[in-house]
């Protein structure tokens, strides 16, 4: 606390009452006790307030540095934030690249797959195919029932296989012609059913899964010249 120099005490009556001049009045003056009493104690809250603006201080010079320091964090987390966002898009980028790049793939081995069974499936009608035409051989055979027999039971077994594989027969006998299905290899003039109708399969077609493995060769009406 900062002393009060050069100051003399009177008693408060004779304060008002009467003041009596001192040596030197230009480095003395005259107060009263409660008055010394009353700036000392504004010195002393001078000083705590003092001491509290020194800490005031002190304390925003530690939060000015610490909000600069996480300033330069937040710029830093930014910068994080904007090379992690590159990064996810990137990784987004290659992971459907790779998706397309798999599903390209998976049609092309699908695509494989379908052209490898369709090509045995088509082996194997033809297998059975002429099986079926030496079947009809054997049936004007006389004493040939055993192998006709035998016959029967392969072509069974045939049949059996090619429809679990999805191969079905056309059957289009009645149909009008098409020229994506069936393969005109007979044209009869017939005035009696309309034209363009298939009257006889005469190579039989079949399809496999909905396509067509393999077209049938067909007799195709055409109407009478007049």
């Amino acid at each position: 606390m900062r002393e009060l120099k050069n100051m003399v005490f009177e008693d408060y009556d004779d304060f008002f009452n009467a003041r009596k001049s001192l040596e030197d009045p230009y480095r003395k003056i005259t107060i009263s006790k409660n008055e010394y009493e009353r700036l000392q104690h504004i010195a002393a809250k001078h000083e705590t307030l003092l001491k509290k603006f020194t800490g005031i201080k002190s304390e925003k010079s530690k939060l000015e540095h610490e909000i600069k320091l996480l300033m330069d964090d937040g710029r830093k987390l930014k910068q994080l934030e904007e090379e992690n966002e590159k990064l996810l898009n990137s990784l987004l980028r290659t992971r459907a690249d790779f998706e397309n790049y798999k599903k390209s793939i998976d049609r092309g081995n699908e695509n494989y797959r379908q052209r490898i069974q369709e090509r045995i499936m088509r082996k194997l009608v033809k297998h059975a195919e002429d099986l079926t035409r030496a079947l009809k051989i054997l049936e004007t055979i006389e004493n040939a029932d055993s192998m006709k027999n035998g016959f029967e039971m392969i072509i069974q077994k045939f049949n059996k296989i090619l429809e679990e594989d999805g191969v079905r027969p056309m059957n289009c006998e009645g149909e009008k012609f098409d020229p994506f299905k069936q393969e005109a290899l007979l044209v009869e003039e017939r005035d009696d059913i309309p034209e363009n109708t298939i009257i006889e399969e005469i190579d039989k077609g079949y399809f496999i899964n909905n396509t067509i493995l393999k077209p049938a060769g067909v007799k195709v009406s055409k109407l009478k010249s007049e």
